[in-house]
């Protein structure tokens, strides 16, 4: 007879967990500053800096900033000027 053990394959949630209302989106990207914020994860940058071609070939007199939070979650300080700097936010992490 043989015995199977199942398990779960979902990792355990590393740091803080919020959840939040969606903002409104914008109609249009163009001519507004899009802030890019990555956690440092592998591959995130990679996600971030694709969109961010795709955005630029996309929109006009759109502005793109990166920001790197080196840690997931990111810094408050890092969150918090990256959310002051820029109308949109796209934050990634990735492994």
């Amino acid at each position: 007879m043989y015995t199977l053990e199942v398990q779960n394959p979902v990792a355990e949630q590393r740091g803080v967990v919020n959840s939040f209302a969606s903002s409104p989106r914008p109609a249009t990207l163009d001519g507004l500053t899009v802030g890019l914020l990555w956690s440092g994860t592998h591959g995130g940058d990679v996600a971030l800096n694709t969109a961010a071609d795709l955005i630029k070939q996309r929109f006009k007199n759109v502005t793109v900033n990166f920001y790197n939070g080196n840690n997931y979650p990111a810094p408050e300080h890092i969150r918090q000027k990256c959310a002051e700097e820029s109308d949109v936010v796209i934050g990634a992490t990735a492994d």
